[in-house]
């Protein structure tokens, strides 16, 4: 791809925000495609992030990239993103991905695509799928290992409608409560227990204020870099392909970051002292049947045969 000097000269730049901090692994993603986009443009674009609310909470960012007053964002599934663009809200509903090969396989895949496709109805494009992480669940009463461990625990969630709701189903007293004051609501008891991808959990020190973490992957939270859709349609052709091409290594990158960053926040787990639950001793089989009524309602928004489509991904 060929890019003339004078463009490489008159470099633009483009604002994108998030809400994790710096260092994160949404600032990974967005330090590579950056790298990525300065080799594909000869230097002619390049991103400057805005960490950590810098440009207003993920509503506040999501609806500025879709009106133009901020040109791109990397937001997380579960609260703001399923409100933005509801029809992601299906990759929220608890159990349906078995594992990192499987959420790859369908965010890689036809139906991963087709989700990009419509944030196009929000003025946006969805460049590429990047990760958050699995979440999972820990508390300060006692190892939770089915779901009738989980009757009366106070778990406070992200601010989800769906996470809301499988958690209800399951017996647990949810509500929202803003990041910033978990580990007080933890520490003084007004919460039990909550639930994070465990390089959210360690990197915030839950672990000092819980005894028991259970690995249950129950939810998995993928990531999506998204850019505005009138300034992406004003690039050209070789434009357009470098930005969706960086966007997609930017988002293996920040995969690649989680995924090495969980094992190693498991080791600083088992140093802790807070008691772990296996996967093998979490008895999925039994939250999936517990969970009936739960999908049994999402069906009738996301149809049944798409949330099967994305269970039957090999």
């Amino acid at each position: 791809m060929a890019f003339a000097t004078t463009q490489a000269n008159a470099t633009e730049t483009l604002k994108i925000g998030h809400v994790l901090p710096k260092g994160s692994q949404f600032s990974e993603a967005i330090k590579v495609m950056n790298e990525e986009l300065a080799k594909r443009t000869n230097g002619a674009y390049q991103l400057e992030e805005y960490p950590a609310s810098a440009l207003g909470s993920g509503a506040a960012v999501l609806d500025a990239v879709r009106l133009g007053t901020v040109d791109m964002v990397m937001s997380s599934s579960g609260g703001a993103l399923s409100t933005f663009n509801p029809k992601v809200g299906i990759l929220d509903l608890m159990m349906l991905f078995r594992g990192p090969a499987h959420a790859d396989a369908v965010l890689d895949g036809p139906i991963g695509q087709n989700l990009l496709e419509t944030f196009k109805d929000q003025d946006t494009v969805g460049l590429a799928w990047g990760e958050n992480g699995f979440r999972q669940l820990t508390n300060s009463v006692h190892p939770v290992k089915e779901p009738a461990d989980l009757k009366g625990l106070k778990i406070r969630l992200t601010a989800s409608e769906i996470y809301k709701a499988a958690f209800s189903t399951l017996g647990a007293e949810t509500f929202s409560l803003p990041f910033s004051q978990l580990y007080p609501a933890l520490q003084s008891g007004k919460a039990d227990g909550q639930e994070n991808p465990v390089t959210t959990i360690v990197g915030s020190n839950l672990q000092e204020v819980q005894k028991y973490i259970t690995l249950s992957n129950h939810t998995y939270a993928p990531a999506v870099i998204l850019i505005n859709k009138d300034l992406f349609d004003e690039f050209p052709a070789e434009v357009q392909e470098a930005f969706v091409t960086s966007a997609k290594i930017g988002g293996q990158a920040s995969r690649d970051f989680v995924r090495k960053r969980d094992i190693e926040g498991l080791e600083v787990l088992k140093k802790s002292g807070i008691e772990i639950v296996s996967p093998e001793e979490f008895d999925r089989t039994a939250f999936e049947e517990a969970l009936k009524p739960f999908y049994d309602t999402y069906a009738k928004q996301f149809g049944m045969e798409n949330i099967e489509a994305i269970r039957n991904v090999k």
